[in-house]
């Protein structure tokens, strides 16, 4: 079994990864399916860290126009029933560091709603 990754080292490892199978010769879609194969070990335990993965694959799907349905939907729902932000709050995260995720996760969402009206 894998070491539990954080949500903070996965905020580093999964842009850096994607960019690495991009230099690598992979196209967009075929780094992001690679992503999830390479994490999807050290995400299925932890449910942190699984919804912070989705969100990051959204982000990575939005930037480089390869975001999937399921994922984007997916997100959505993390950040709107406010999944992360109720864990952080259990695990007891200082003030500073929760407003910062959160208006993380507000400034994705908004991304992805104005992504979906650009394209419609």
């Amino acid at each position: 079994m894998f070491e539990k990754i954080t949500c903070e080292k996965l905020m580093e490892y999964v842009p850096n990864d994607f960019d690495k199978f991009v230099s690598d010769g992979l196209s967009s879609t075929q780094a992001v399916s690679r992503l999830i194969n390479e994490y999807e070990n050290q995400t299925d335990d932890y449910e942190d860290v699984r919804w912070m993965f989705t969100v990051l694959l959204a982000e990575i799907g939005i930037k480089h126009d390869c975001l999937r349905d399921e994922i984007k939907l997916e997100a959505l729902s993390i950040i709107n029933d406010k999944k992360l932000v109720d864990y952080w709050k259990e695990e007891g995260i200082n003030d500073t560091e929760l407003f910062k995720r959160v208006s993380h996760l507000e400034k994705v969402k908004n991304i992805i709603i104005e992504f979906e009206s650009s394209i419609k």
